[in-house]
């Protein structure tokens, strides 16, 4: 057998990269780092308090305990989103966008209505 013709047959195959969209990745950024600051001022606000009950005598562990709970609820829920199988036949680029857009909001406008409050 030609060896040009061995190669052809059995080497693996080689896949183009898909192009990268840079408007849907700046976007993308721009939700997640939105999302990231929102979700760590709302960390810190949550942290102080418990700080401050805790130093004042009093009891915070119940609200802590509803903190993490609707922390975790919502990682689970966008976990869950990201192995929908649709989601997972999605570009990257795309399922970044598409999960920076599911979990932006509620955060960001928590921290907005927070910190307007302070």
């Amino acid at each position: 057998m030609d060896s040009r013709a061995h190669d052809a047959l059995y080497r693996p195959a080689r896949t183009a990269p898909a192009p990268r969209r840079t408007g849907i990745v700046l976007l993308s950024a721009a939700l997640w780092l939105c999302t990231a600051m929102s979700v760590s001022w709302l960390c810190f606000l949550v942290g102080m308090t418990a700080l401050w009950g805790a130093a004042a005598g009093a009891p915070v562990g119940g609200f802590l305990l509803r903190c993490s709970a609707v922390l975790c609820g919502g990682a689970g829920m966008i976990v869950a989103v990201c192995r929908a199988p649709a989601v997972r036949r999605m570009s990257g680029d795309v399922r970044s966008l598409l999960l920076g857009a599911l979990a932006c909001p509620v955060p960001l406008v928590l921290a907005i209505a927070a910190f307007s409050t302070t």
